[in-house]
């Protein structure tokens, strides 16, 4: 387990679910460990059920998890351990009912699962993606279909995968501070800037 990858962003606060501010899911790193807290957005309590896919990691929480938020409270949701040399990565699945002060409950919705790498494999392919990018969901997807091993590693979900794939671009000699997504790292060669994804992602089969 590399640790800094913990300890570079240990201040941050990252919000999971950034582009739906109804739930918003934080996580606060430590050394080893995550801890995921939620917050609601809304003027409403919302019963909410938080589901988690861990792997790799060790919880103190079984998953789902059924909350009830009040508005704008931080409430904690569970701590996910990191073991030593562990290759740890977690899917998360958030639903939730808006409660009328009358008890009446409605508006259910679903979240979209989520999966993020926090490390990279250097025996697979390793795909630094953001969240709203088409190109990304293209390789990934291309990627899932013809059963070839990878790992993503999301910039959005994981603010430290970013801070890491501008470190191997770096490496690559790359300058600029933005670079056109996705960013993917295989058989010890950074590509980026990948102008003919099609011929790109059927040169990996």
């Amino acid at each position: 387990m590399k640790k800094f990858l913990f300890l570079v962003f240990a201040l941050s606060q990252l919000m999971l679910f950034a582009q739906d501010q109804d739930i918003e899911i934080l996580e606060e790193m430590g050394e080893s460990t995550i801890k995921l807290y939620a917050v609601n957005k809304t003027s409403s309590d919302l019963d909410m059920t938080f589901s988690i896919n861990l792997i790799g990691f060790v919880s103190d929480e079984s998953s789902p998890l059924n909350k009830i938020l009040k508005p704008d409270v931080k409430q904690y949701l569970m701590t996910l351990t990191a073991p030593s040399g562990v290759n740890c990565e977690y899917k998360t699945s958030v639903s939730y009912k808006k409660i009328r002060k009358q008890g009446d409950i409605t508006e259910t919705k679903n979240k979209k699962q989520r999966m993020t790498s926090i490390q990279m494999n250097t025996n697979k392919i390793n795909v630094f993606t953001q969240d709203g990018c088409g190109r990304c969901e293209f390789v990934i997807d291309f990627l899932e279909k013809n059963s070839i091993p990878y790992v993503e590693l999301n910039t959005s979900i994981h603010q430290p995968n970013q801070q890491l794939m501008f470190e191997k671009l770096e490496e690559v000699g790359f300058k600029s501070n933005s670079v056109q997504m996705p960013v993917v790292f295989h058989n010890g060669k950074t590509i980026y800037n990948i102008k003919d994804l099609s011929a790109y992602v059927k040169s990996l089969k």
